[in-house]
């Protein structure tokens, strides 16, 4: 892939893992508490089954960790001299303006990368791409709101005995101290209604095991898993995690996030939910299909002549948020969700 464009310089261009959350979210991430297994500790008898506060209290319906698989789909990558991002006004949206952006990566039915921690994925499957030379304020990434992840983990109780935790079963409950993933979609702000995008959407409610999102065994094996080990997935259905002032995430859809400033990208990031024409903002659930990702760096990014590498760091350190709930004083395993990530950008001369 190349570009008519009077300086230029051909190189590489891969994606580095690295580690967290696009969204807005007015809760901080909590890593899940383990022991020297590294088993998740859990009271297992509780609707709060989790401590943010390695074991002192266990006061949270979910943790977050690293997912073991994480699956996105890109369909283009951009730099942009001027600010792309344009604000909306209340819950409605609007256009980004992308008259600036140079597209660097452009895939029109879009490219599914599999992000594992400490494994490069590439972009470009091998081939050289041309990158502009000069200077950019400001970057843009359109990817599939549909993120998915396959992950499982192993729980213990607060007692050191084995947890038994239930799960999903077409009736009844599967039980047992390991639960995973399966081919199930939930929504980002447990909005609930027949169909999204086309694809049911369970309610993940604890008390039905038919709603659960995860199943549970006490006889998982990693190295020869069930063949429902599976990717779930979690459509981000409204981008503001806030919704409006009366928090009413479910019954709200609001297609943007105004910049919000982050020390892990040196910059600031703005999201805006988009139709799949990818130019459109979306104006309900189920006409918005991607996200545009947009990057207001606090230090430009330079591209010369002289770069010998150019990475985007994926952050997926948090984006499996191990969700729970209790029925009749048991604790049930309501779904892995899929939180969205960070993108840092690493250019180098060396």
């Amino acid at each position: 892939m190349a570009f008519n464009l009077k300086n230029k310089f051909i190189l590489g261009f891969f994606i580095a893992i690295s580690f967290s959350i696009l969204l807005q979210n007015n809760v901080l991430a909590e890593n899940c508490h383990r022991n020297a297994d590294n088993k998740i500790v859990v009271n297992d008898l509780s609707d709060t089954p989790v401590s943010h506060d390695s074991g002192s209290n266990y006061n949270r319906d979910y943790c977050n960790e690293e997912p073991l698989f994480y699956k996105v789909k890109i369909y283009e990558v951009m730099v942009c001299s001027l600010d792309p991002y344009v604000a909306g006004t209340g819950d409605t949206g609007a256009n980004p303006n992308f008259t600036s952006c140079i597209n660097i990566y452009t895939n029109t039915v879009g490219k599914d990368v599999i992000i594992q921690p400490g494994i490069k994925a590439d972009l470009f499957d091998g081939a050289s791409v041309a990158l502009p030379i000069g200077t950019f304020p400001y970057s843009v990434i359109i990817v599939d709101n549909e993120l998915t992840i396959k992950h499982y983990e192993t729980y213990i109780d607060n007692g050191g005995n084995d947890a038994d935790i239930r799960g999903y079963k077409a009736a009844g409950f599967s039980t047992g101290t390991t639960c995973y993933t399966h081919d199930k979609t939930t929504t980002y702000t447990g909005y609930v209604a027949a169909t999204v995008h086309g694809k049911t959407i369970i309610s993940t409610s604890p008390g039905t095991g038919s709603s659960l999102g995860l199943i549970c065994t006490d006889s998982f094996n990693p190295d020869s898993p069930p063949s429902d080990y599976d990717y779930t997935t979690e459509i981000i259905d409204s981008i503001d995690a806030t919704c409006d002032a009366s928090n009413d995430c479910d019954s709200t859809f609001r297609p943007y996030v105004a910049y919000q400033a982050n020390s892990d990208i040196d910059g600031s990031y703005a999201g805006v939910l988009m139709q799949s024409d990818r130019r459109t903002v979306g104006s309900n659930r189920n006409n918005s299909t991607t996200i545009a990702y947009i990057i207001n760096f606090n230090n430009s990014l330079v591209i010369t002549e002289d770069i010998k590498s150019f990475e985007m760091q994926f952050d997926t350190k948090s984006s499996v948020s191990i969700d729970w709930g209790a029925a009749g004083g048991v604790t049930n395993a309501t779904k892995m969700g899929v939180d969205p990530f960070k993108v840092k950008y690493i250019v180098s001369n060396n």
